[in-house]
């Protein structure tokens, strides 16, 4: 039962995620396509089968949808279930770029000790919102080719992170922003993204106190249950807050799309 919600809540945010943004969105036949108005392939470009549609469908009409747009794009593949769809990913030039652990918390985590001048603020306005898009620019910046344009096209608009259904948090220390999360309510599940810390700020626990704010917020939302995708390695930091793994995607790029590319 699990699976199912936080499968829906990840197509959920991805679309959401998506359409604030000022981008496209189509879902039919089992296929989920998203598009934003950067065209790094990252969160708000991404094509995600939730039904059985071949895995050759799948392909052709993700190469239509971006190919339209001149988008790069991920395609997200789901563990156990998607065998298919990733042996047809890698004949036609695709690479792994990323195995992701999606994880699911039940319960609202303690907030981890403060340090000494550290502070978690919620986003509330414009100044906020700029904030956190500019530890979320830094955090992301190697991921993909111009990552960091990305977020700041996502996060362009305010209402972006200030919507009902939504909560933000940025780590301040000493007055400086170095970490970020937010959350966002779907179908009761509290989907949590975009958790970041600045280089030069790593290793000391900032990104899981961003964490752990995003998280709250989202049981405090009214969610039953909070979800998210980690790298391997915030697993440890996910599961000390009280996460666990349910199952885990893999995301495929085609050659040459990587940020050493």
């Amino acid at each position: 039962m699990h699976l199912q919600r936080v499968e829906a809540a990840l197509a959920a945010a991805l679309a959401e995620s998506a359409r604030r943004c000022g981008g496209d969105v189509v879902q039919r036949d089992g296929l989920l396509l998203v598009a934003g108005r950067h065209p790094c392939p990252l969160i708000v470009n991404g094509a995600l089968r939730t039904g059985s549609m071949n895995a050759a469908t799948v392909l052709e009409r993700a190469a239509e949808f971006f190919g339209s747009r001149r988008h790069r794009y991920e395609l997200w593949t789901r563990d156990g279930r998607d065998a298919d769809l990733e042996a047809a990913a890698l004949s036609a030039g695709m690479q792994l770029a990323v195995e992701l652990h999606a994880m699911v918390a039940d319960a609202s985590p303690p907030l981890p000790a403060l340090g000494a001048g550290v502070e978690i603020c919620l986003v509330e306005d414009a100044g906020g919102v700029a904030a956190f898009t500019g530890v979320v620019a830094r955090g992301f910046e190697d991921e993909a080719p111009d990552a960091a344009g990305l977020v700041r096209s996502v996060f362009a608009d305010p209402r972006s992170l200030l919507a009902p259904d939504t909560r933000a948090f940025v780590v301040r220390e000493r007055g400086e922003p170095v970490a970020a999360a937010m959350t966002m309510l779907q179908a009761g599940v509290a989907w949590v993204g975009w958790v970041a810390t600045r280089p030069g700020f790593r290793g000391r626990g900032l990104g899981r106190l961003a964490a752990a704010a995003a998280t709250r917020a989202g049981f405090e939302l009214g969610a039953d249950l909070a979800s998210l995708e980690a790298t391997k390695m915030g697993v440890p930091v996910y599961l000390g807050l009280g996460y666990r793994e349910t199952s885990r995607y893999r995301n495929y790029w085609h050659a040459g799309t990587g940020a050493a590319a």
